[in-house]
């Protein structure tokens, strides 16, 4: 890292340490949406509910918004895979995305959907066959 530091990255270690010792932020896709909505910034992909958030965006939430990283949660179903776990809202599910300044999205994550009826109408809804999966 000091090889890095020195010749590739001047302050990488520093940076490092900061997002290490950083409380991490959280929001739903819902509030990170408003909040793109609402900053003033001109993205030259459009935001708006439902939208797959492009690099622009998971950066300025993480480098602007937060300044540090921060988890987003409960995404759309309709851009996510019919295995993630249906929220109560029946919109959403339970999907999270770590942004990380200077990066953007760092991982991604869900819980998987472990109610079979549930299962069976989220493949049909997507055309999926059954037939394929087991």
């Amino acid at each position: 890292m000091q090889f890095f530091n020195q010749f590739v990255d001047k302050g990488i270690i520093e940076r490092l340490e900061n997002i290490v010792a950083s409380n991490f932020g959280r929001m739903t896709y819902t509030d990170a949406v408003e909040t793109l909505l609402n900053c003033g910034k001109e993205f030259e992909y459009k935001i708006y509910w439902g939208c797959d958030l492009q690099t622009e965006h998971e950066r300025y939430l993480a480098e602007e918004h937060f300044k540090k990283p921060v988890f987003i949660t409960d995404y759309p179903k309709e851009i996510k895979s019919f295995y993630m776990r249906l929220n109560d809202d029946n919109k959403t599910v339970s999907a999270m995305d770590l942004l990380v300044p200077g990066i953007g999205e760092l991982i991604g994550g869900s819980q998987r959907e472990e109610r079979f009826d549930i299962l069976e109408q989220r493949m049909e809804e997507a055309g999926l066959n059954k037939d394929d999966y087991w």
